[in-house]
C-alpha cells in the first residue's frame, strides 16, 4: 500500500529541512501522489479504471510538541478537547474538507487545467472530476 511509505518520507524530508514545516507535508503529499500516478500508468493496459478511482488523504503529524494536519478530499481532523468549566469533550474541528464541491477548489482544478474545459463538472446535481469522481459530504 502506498501509504505505508509515508512515516519514511516525513522521516527523510525533516532530516533534509532540519525539521517539521508545510514544506515537509507538501513534500510527502506530492510524493505520494506521484507514486499513485506511477501505479496508475503501470496498470492503466489492464486496469483502465484506476484512473477513475479517488481517495482522501488525512495526515497528522505531532513534532517538537507542534500539531500539524493537512488533507485532501471529504476527510476531517477533529481534536476531543475537555472544558474545564462544564468538564465535557468538546470537538474542534482541525480542517476542513478539501473537494469540489467548493468553489475555490473548482476554481483551483480550472486553473491547473486551463485546457480541459470538463476538468469539473456537476452530473445529477453532483460534482465531478472529469465526470467521474463523485464527491461526497
Amino acid at each position: 500500500m502506498i501509504s505505508e511509505f509515508l512515516p519514511d518520507l516525513y522521516a527523510e524530508f525533516t532530516s533534509e529541512n532540519q525539521g517539521m514545516s508545510a514544506d515537509v507535508i507538501t513534500k510527502a503529499f506530492l510524493a505520494t501522489e506521484e507514486e499513485f500516478l506511477a501505479l496508475v500508468k503501470k496498470q492503466w493496459q489492464h486496469k483502465p479504471q484506476i484512473a477513475s478511482v479517488g481517495s482522501c488523504c488525512l495526515v497528522g503529524v505531532i513534532y517538537s510538541g507542534e500539531l500539524y494536519i493537512a488533507n485532501a478530499g471529504d476527510s476531517r481532523a477533529v481534536l476531543g478537547r475537555l472544558d474545564e468549566a462544564t468538564k465535557e469533550i468538546k470537538a474542534v474541528q482541525l480542517s476542513y474538507e478539501h473537494n469540489a464541491s467548493l468553489e475555490s477548489v473548482r476554481e483551483e482544478l480550472r486553473s491547473l487545467h486551463p485546457n480541459d474545459p470538463q476538468i469539473v463538472v456537476t452530473k445529477h446535481t453532483v460534482w465531478r472530476v472529469k465526470g467521474l469522481i463523485q464527491v461526497t459530504i
